[in-house]
């Protein structure tokens, strides 16, 4: 009998310190972005290590400005209109890419990168793109100008280039918690610059994800509870500059090489994976509110919610379940 209350006081002191344990944290500059992974049933440090090996691993297959990356010499490549051999992960995104174009109608069109390469966001002097090179390098924009076959693609113009930037941080946070699963970690939270994972729940509890206020990203104007789901947001405010009051963000349209304007802020969506979030949050956006709502509302197991200009907020059928 005593032998049996020992035990069980010992199991019950187990999982109260397993409950109240310290979660594992990490933050890091990767991804152009600030990474922060915390592990909350897990304090291996070379398992949360891991996590920022594979975003600067993958780093090194999406980035359009890296010129050791696989995209970057895809883009670059002499041969680029004959078939080149390309990488499971690299032929994954751009497959999924291309269906998102599709599926948008050219709206969102992952050929957009000539185009997006005239843009500089970071600059301290920013300044608009010359209006005649932009015309030159939006007749390359167009998905059809992609032959893609298993592991294989060529460009049907010369001039055309692929940015993935609307997919990228999805796939690879996606690809975070397929290796974290398989390291026995099932409760976690990813958060690549705003994109977030969420991995199981926070020590039996929903985490609180908080939505920026698009007029001041300082504050939340909504806080949601999120259980295993990914959240993503696509905003005016996250790459911008202003030029004689207007504001010129990252979100560009492929017809015209500019941003939308189309008085939209910021598209939330809930998905089941991240790369699902990353892609439909720009579809969402470059729709406008009334489209992209019908959109929404059109798909299984995808919620969202659309900030306008004034902070009037619209939601799907059943995004306002997941408000705390």
């Amino acid at each position: 009998m005593k032998k049996i209350i020992i035990t069980l006081l010992f199991t019950l002191c187990l999982c109260s310190c397993q409950k109240e344990a310290t979660p594992l944290t990490d933050k890091q500059f990767c991804l152009d972005t600030i990474v922060q992974m915390t592990l909350y049933d897990c304090h291996s440090k070379d398992i949360l290590n891991h996590c920022f090996d594979i975003c600067n691993e993958f780093e090194l297959i999406f980035s359009t400005t890296n010129k050791k990356s696989e995209l970057y010499r895809l883009n670059h490549n002499q041969h680029k209109l004959q078939d080149n051999h390309i990488s499971k992960h690299l032929y994954h995104v751009i497959s999924q890419g291309l269906e998102a174009s599709k599926l948008s109608q050219g709206r969102f069109d992952i050929t957009i990168g000539a185009v997006s390469s005239l843009w500089d966001f970071k600059t301290e002097k920013p300044q608009l793109p010359d209006q005649n090179t932009l015309q030159e390098k939006l007749t390359s924009v167009s998905y059809k100008n992609i032959i893609l076959s298993k592991y294989k693609m060529r460009y049907l113009n010369k001039e055309t280039m692929i940015d993935l930037g609307a997919l990228a941080k999805g796939y690879i946070a996606d690809q975070i918690k397929e290796y974290l699963l398989e390291q026995d970690v099932h409760q976690a939270l990813i958060n690549l610059g705003g994109n977030i994972l969420c991995i199981g729940n926070k020590m039996d509890e929903d985490y609180t994800i908080g939505i920026s206020d698009p007029q001041d990203t300082s504050q939340s104007i909504i806080t949601l509870q999120i259980d295993d789901l990914s959240v993503v947001t696509s905003g005016n405010y996250q790459r911008y500059f202003e030029i004689d009051g207007k504001r010129y963000h990252h979100i560009l349209n492929p017809k015209t090489g500019y941003c939308f304007d189309n008085e939209l802020c910021s598209v939330t969506v809930i998905t089941q994976t991240s790369l699902q979030g990353d892609c439909l949050s720009t579809i969402c956006f470059s729709l406008g509110k009334e489209k992209g709502l019908a959109f929404i509302n059109s798909l299984d197991h995808v919620e969202g919610c659309f900030i306008d200009k004034n902070n009037q907020m619209t939601y799907s059928k059943q995004f306002q379940k997941y408000m705390k």
